[in-house]
């Protein structure tokens, strides 16, 4: 009975592009938007004073600097316009720019070097993919950087597949080829399964 790799554990770094930035810049605009809305909650409420609570949005000692400084105020708010208009387009370019495929660059103990392509490593992938025994096609691609590159394999699994022993075959020799390869301990790999539709049978 084959015996599935007890050490393998989740992993989401190949699954999709990395979304910490965007994820931690949303949540720091979160965090201030909540902190303002809150502030305002508490003092139209009235807890830090009537006073405060009826006084206007705007503070009329801050119109009035505006006012007296107009020029400054609107050469400063276009200024940062500008800013939040250039950051805008860096960050929809930057969701839209296709994920890299990256090329991984070997070097051995007498100072050679050599570069495997990232196609070449997904085709040899794919090429062992699918001869491991209840696999009819696969798709790989590589994904990450030059110092975190991982895998992305899409299986098609034949009709009444064992897919705990698909699963194994694949870790302990195809990805394991995949990281004697690249020389390396850990290749984080995001792997799908789909099951080909059985044949339809005609009734006469």
């Amino acid at each position: 009975m084959t015996k599935v790799n007890e050490d393998v554990r989740p992993s989401r770094t190949p699954v999709g592009r990395s979304l910490g930035f965007e994820r931690s810049l949303l949540g720091v605009l979160a965090l201030v938007l909540l902190a303002a809305g809150a502030l305002a909650l508490v003092v139209g409420s009235g807890l830090l004073g009537r006073f405060r609570a009826g006084r206007p949005v705007l503070d009329p000692l801050l119109v009035g600097w505006v006012g007296a400084n107009r020029v400054p105020f609107l050469a400063g708010a276009a200024a940062l316009g500008v800013v939040l208009v250039v950051v805008g387009i860096w960050w929809l370019l930057r969701s839209l720019r296709p994920e890299g495929r990256p090329d991984v660059p070997l070097a051995d103990e007498d100072g050679g070097s050599a570069t495997i392509t990232s196609g070449a490593l997904a085709a040899a992938v794919r090429s062992d993919a699918e001869q491991v025994t209840g696999v009819s096609s696969a798709r790989v691609r590589m994904a990450g950087t030059e110092q975190r590159p991982h895998l992305r394999l899409a299986l098609s699994l034949q009709e009444g597949a064992d897919v705990r022993g698909v699963w194994a075959e694949l870790d302990e020799e195809v990805l394991d080829r995949a990281r004697r390869a690249l020389g390396a301990e850990r290749l984080p790999a995001a792997i799908h399964f789909r099951l080909d539709r059985a044949a339809g049978r005609r009734v006469s």
